[in-house]
């Protein structure tokens, strides 16, 4: 017996790491199917694209260089109606052309490009955030199909062992009918039941393979029948729920995105009154066209212009002001989204704590049921092989005991899903850490 236990012993420590790696937690598969969804790649493109435009902005920064052309007619000239001992001066040509070499520098922006820069970023931390508030819809979905699965799994185990029993059951029947001790009717009865439980067993199992499937998918990760789903341990929530403050916990990244909107509306806001403030450029220009600088040179020349430029938009017809004033409301409009995001929020966790708190009673009924069943089906066990009482009366003792296991265990599952939600609606781990990508 002792060489036998070791044997035991070993088998188990060999096998332990394979049940371990078969099975699967709820929050692997939420962060899985996080890692999993497309949306994710959309990050690095928003960086790349903010990328571009951060290095557009630079490049404002450094000379501008253009190249313009022209070539006009004109009705009239200047004159010069002064005759010399040499003649009259020559008359500037009404035909006139140029090309123009163009070249700008800024010298001062009064923050224009700084401020630009700020907003450029601030959109690119409002648009992560809006990828992050789109990602973590997937848990909840994640959060319906492990417990769906997990509900069917245990069910589907309750039935494996109904059925066993039953054949069981059958075995006696059948020898005690070889024996005259009963009726084929009796068998017939029982195997009947067992057929019944066999057909709501391949039920069930469809209903949890379809459940597993769409968790791959979700995942993106081979789930199959051989995966056994642990139910995560939140109990606790149940013992701090009612003392949270639901005003404070604002985990979800729903108000990370407002915030970052709210940052965003604030760039913009300061980037009008930079709108305002003049500029300073130098510049320079080189050409060659007829005539130049020169007016009364009517032969094509070269020539050349360079100084400093300044340029101020001191009046706008209060266009800028109205902008503070739509930027304003933006802000009123957002206030508006968050309180009305949180208030949804706090009246969605009141079912869940009412689902908590009912749970958590009920459960300890179940147990009591669950122990007066037992004695019930132990006592029909008993008088079914003493040929006191029918099969089928044993099958309705034995169909209220699993019935009685089967509503404990959809308690708990709906226990834990209304715990998971709780916590996955407040944006919480199980841990009761914020739950950020």
């Amino acid at each position: 017996m002792t060489h036998i236990a070791r044997i035991l012993t070993a088998v188990v420590a060999i096998t332990s790491p394979l049940c371990a790696q078969d099975t699967l937690q709820l929050a692997q598969l939420q962060e899985s199917a996080l890692r999993h969804d497309p949306r994710g790649r959309q990050l690095g493109l928003l960086d790349a694209q903010t990328a571009r435009r951060l290095e557009n902005l630079a490049t404002e920064r450094l000379p501008q260089l253009s190249l313009t052309s022209e070539a006009t007619h004109q009705s009239d000239v200047t004159s010069v109606r002064i005759v010399t001992a040499s003649g009259a001066p020559p008359q500037p040509p009404k035909d006139r052309w140029q090309a123009l070499v163009n070249v700008q520098q800024l010298l001062y922006d009064g923050g224009s490009i700084a401020g630009r820069r700020a907003l450029e970023r601030a959109r690119l931390e409002e648009s992560r955030e809006t990828v992050h508030a789109a990602q973590y819809r997937l848990r909840t979905e994640v959060d319906t199909y492990f417990f769906t699965a997990f509900l069917l799994q245990e069910r589907e185990r309750e039935l494996a062992a109904l059925d066993d029993d039953l054949g069981a059951r059958l075995d006696v029947l059948r020898a005690r009918v070889r024996e005259g001790a009963s009726l084929p009717g009796e068998v017939a009865a029982l195997e009947a039941e067992r057929l019944r439980t066999q057909a709501s067993s391949a039920e069930v199992r469809a209903g949890r393979r379809g459940a597993l499937a769409t968790l791959a998918v979700l995942a993106g990760e081979r789930v199959t029948e051989l995966h056994v789903l642990a139910l995560p341990e939140l109990s606790r929530v149940g013992a701090t729920a009612q003392a949270r403050d639901l005003g404070i916990v604002r985990a979800r990244p729903e108000f990370a995105q407002f915030a970052r909107t709210r940052a965003r509306i604030g760039r913009e806001a300061a980037l009008t009154d930079v709108e305002r403030r003049p500029r300073v450029y130098a510049f320079a220009q080189a050409g060659y066209g007829r005539p130049g600088l020169d007016q009364f040179n009517r032969d094509p020349d070269e020539f050349w212009i360079a100084g400093v430029r300044m340029e101020w938009r001191f009046w706008n017809w209060g266009t800028l002001k109205r902008q503070r004033d739509v930027l304003q409301l933006q802000e009123r409009i957002v206030a508006t989204e968050e309180d009305a995001f949180a208030s949804a929020l706090e009246r969605g966790v009141q079912t869940d704590l009412e689902h908590i708190a009912r749970l958590d009673t009920s459960l300890a009924t179940d147990e009591r049921i669950i122990e007066l069943r037992e004695q019930v089906e132990r006592q029909a066990r008993a008088q079914l092989s003493e040929g006191v009482i029918t099969a089928a009366d044993y099958v309705e003792a034995r169909t209220d005991l699993l019935e009685a296991r089967l509503g404990r265990q959809r308690h708990r599952v709906e226990l834990a899903q209304a715990r998971a939600r709780y916590l996955t609606t407040l944006g919480l781990t199980s841990t009761g850490t914020e739950n950020r990508p």
